[in-house]
């Protein structure tokens, strides 16, 4: 499926990313405001934050509104060296993809090579040059935990 003014990107990354095994992913727009585009699995059984963000269009509504009324007063400028939201434990990109399109550069850490997949794929969608929007595959903190 494409993805209005995404199109080609869209259809390069799905075309990518659904290898031997891998499991469907599915190209989605959420009802956040603003909306914002991201990918996640097509069968989202085995996460929360897919499942709730294809229900309800959003993943957590308070933590969601926070996030935005926080940093969508203008508070995030590429430009400016040290605003940076770092995303520890980024699972799929949720809250690193809105913070992008709030504005904000953006390091997502994600140890879980299965969600990292949906995360780098909707940080090369809205930052093809990873310029903004970095994703490091690697855990912060010296325990293995969650």
């Amino acid at each position: 499926m494409s993805g209005d003014k995404h199109g080609g990107m869209v259809d390069a990354l799905l075309s990518a990313l659904e290898t031997n095994g891998n499991p469907k992913i599915r190209f989605y727009k959420t009802a956040t405001l603003p909306a914002f585009p991201m990918f996640v699995c097509e069968n989202c059984k085995c996460n929360l934050i897919c499942s709730r963000t294809l229900r309800l269009g959003y993943f957590a509504p308070i933590e969601t509104t926070i996030f935005r009324h926080i940093l969508g007063n203008g508070v995030c400028d590429r430009a400016a060296p040290n605003n940076l939201v770092v995303d520890v434990g980024a699972n799929m990109g949720y809250f690193s993809a809105y913070a992008f399109v709030l504005g904000c550069r953006v390091a997502s850490f994600e140890p879980n090579q299965n969600p990292r997949r949906y995360l780098e794929a909707s940080a090369a969608l809205h930052d093809p040059h990873h310029l903004s929007w970095k994703v490091y595959p690697a855990a912060i903190g010296k325990d293995v935990c969650t």
